[in-house]
């Protein structure tokens, strides 16, 4: 058996023939691509089409030389039926060889195609599963995505939220750093406000003390004037001075007493 590679409607076939018949195989081709393309003219595709369209247009075509090739027969039928008036003519048998052999191309053309038909149907279920399939994945991603969307923004409003907290923490933070410090500043005057009384007070009772000797010495120098005015009562002069030394102690006794006061 020889293989023979023929071209119908701009589309490589591949035709298992008997040795010897490779050119004849070629012809009924070459007539079969005629009746494709006529066909092919009349419903506007110019060229190879789909899986589907390129099938019917064969059987299309294989219908049309299916049926010459009857019309052919019906011919033979009625010559063989009438009587023998001449000699058959050689071209008649020729061509009724040639529709015989054309009718078995068209025939295996249309198993050809009546196959390419059937896996192109088949192909064509597959396709739409997955395009199915396909539709669902995408589907289910589009609500994985949408859901993602949603944690996200949800995410996105717990950080402004915790945000806005951070700086509320941070300005109460700052607040309390500012009344720590001005309640030490505070204690720092306080303290200091407590060292300059204990100051006055320390100095208050030095000048009490200083006082309270000075009292005890002009009670002592009273008792003296008074036992010298017991004593000498004509001593004026004596007298005298020591009044005066006796006022001028209770004067400076006075003025200590008021600087101390004024201090406090």
């Amino acid at each position: 058996m020889a293989q023979v590679s023929v071209t119908v409607h701009e589309r490589p076939y591949q035709v298992m023939c008997e040795d010897g018949q490779e050119e004849h195989v070629k012809r009924l081709a070459a007539y079969i691509d005629q009746r494709v393309r006529e066909i092919a003219g009349k419903s506007g595709v110019p060229g190879p089409a789909g899986q589907v369209t390129e099938s019917r247009l064969l059987i299309m075509a294989a219908l049309m030389v299916a049926d010459e090739l009857g019309e052919a027969y019906d011919d033979l039928e009625e010559m063989r039926r009438a009587p023998p008036r001449t000699v058959p003519d050689p071209a008649t048998v020729k061509a009724a060889e040639e529709a015989r052999s054309a009718a078995s191309a068209a025939r295996a053309q249309l198993a050809e195609a009546e196959a390419a038909l059937r896996t192109a149907n088949l192909r064509q279920a597959e396709a739409e599963a997955a395009r199915n399939a396909s539709d669902a994945d995408a589907e289910r991603d589009r609500a994985a995505l949408a859901a993602t969307e949603q944690r996200a923004a949800a995410a996105e409003q717990r950080a402004a939220a915790g945000e806005e907290g951070a700086r509320a923490a941070e300005a109460r933070a700052r607040e309390a750093g500012d009344a720590a410090r001005n309640a030490h500043a505070a204690a720092t005057q306080a303290e200091a406000a407590l060292q300059a009384a204990a100051r006055r007070i320390a100095e208050s009772e030095l000048l009490l003390q200083e006082a309270e000797r000075e009292r005890a010495a002009t009670r002592a120098t009273l008792a003296s004037l008074s036992a010298q005015s017991a004593s000498a009562r004509n001593a004026d002069d004596v007298l005298a001075s020591g009044l005066e030394a006796l006022a001028q102690q209770i004067d400076e006794m006075a003025t200590r007493v008021e600087r101390g006061a004024a201090r406090q």
